[in-house]
């Protein structure tokens, strides 16, 4: 019979041990941790700025880092089929994102700093996992992207032309379903009063939501290769689609309840970009599952 103390002394000796063997690489994470917080403090603020804006396209930001180490975990039984191995691409990707990072510091343009720290998480994962590994998470490596805003000026020269297609077609749907409408560029004019498509209706804020999602969809199908890009494709119509619907139901909220109905902040405001997300995500849902038809197909 093991006694108490004898058991306690095995699991001291285990776990001393354990922590001795896993020293090296628990001090390795940890300074590369306080490094990295130390080297991007600025550029990670900005990003949590860009997150939490009122006007924000990124809010799903937070949620991307446990997306990513979610698909990394479901893979961790395929790492023991590879050799960890080391590739010199790794240093030269990780040397490439410190000088973009560096480079984004001095000019003050943060979106450049955001970029290098995708660039620098290839890197990483090249210089210390080798290829092989790399491949098998390649997907998760690659979701991060929807971790880091676009340049403000790329996201006006995009919404500006998806804000004015989203004004007409919402305008055109509410004039035919009988609603007095007059549209003067992002302007919609009823008889309670004025209406203005705002950046965060011009759908971009979808649109990225979807890519995110449709992304998703297609890596978790056992879909060929095109059906999963088709995926990825039908993703952009459906959110451009979706946001449109948002559009004539404010237009009619405000027709028979006033304008304040609708304002943002509001339960129908905020309501109906609820609706437009669930019905996006049922048509992408179901566009996937129309291809799954028949018998699975393998990954390729």
């Amino acid at each position: 019979m093991w006694s108490l103390q004898g058991l306690q002394n095995i699991y001291r000796v285990s776990f001393h041990q354990t922590v001795k063997s896993r020293l090296p690489l628990l001090s390795f994470i940890l300074a590369a941790t306080v490094l990295f917080i130390a080297s991007y403090h600025e550029t990670l603020l900005w990003m949590y700025g860009r997150y939490i804006s009122s006007e924000s396209y990124y809010s799903h930001g937070f949620l991307v880092p446990f997306v990513t180490a979610y698909f990394i975990w479901k893979q961790r039984d395929r790492f023991g089929e590879s050799t960890p191995g080391f590739s010199g691409t790794g240093f030269i990707l990780i040397v490439v994102a410190l000088l973009a990072h560096l480079l984004g510091t001095i000019i003050y343009v943060f979106s450049v700093s955001g970029l290098s720290i995708f660039v620098l998480i290839f890197g990483l994962s090249l210089f210390l996992t080798g290829p092989r590994i790399t491949r098998i998470i390649l997907f998760p490596l690659a979701f991060t992207i929807f971790m880091f805003p676009l340049p403000s000026a790329f996201i006006s020269i995009i919404s500006f032309p998806l804000k004015l297609f989203v004004a007409k077609s919402g305008a055109w749907i509410a004039g035919l379903i009988g609603i007095p409408v007059y549209l003067e560029g992002f302007y919609i004019s009823i008889p309670a009063g004025t209406l203005l498509v705002g950046n965060p209706c011009s759908g971009l804020r979808s649109l990225i939501t979807f890519l995110a999602l449709g992304s998703i969809l297609a890596y978790i199908s056992p879909l060929s290769l095109w059906k999963r890009v088709s995926i990825l494709f039908v993703s952009v119509p459906v959110a451009i689609v979706s946001n449109v619907i948002r559009v004539p139901v404010l237009i009619v909220i405000s027709h028979y309840r006033g304008l304040e109905a609708a304002m943002p902040g509001g339960f129908w405001h905020d309501g109906s970009g609820i609706m437009v997300f669930v019905i996006g995500f049922v048509l992408l849902v179901c566009f996937t599952r129309m291809l799954e038809w028949g018998a699975p197909e393998k990954n390729t």
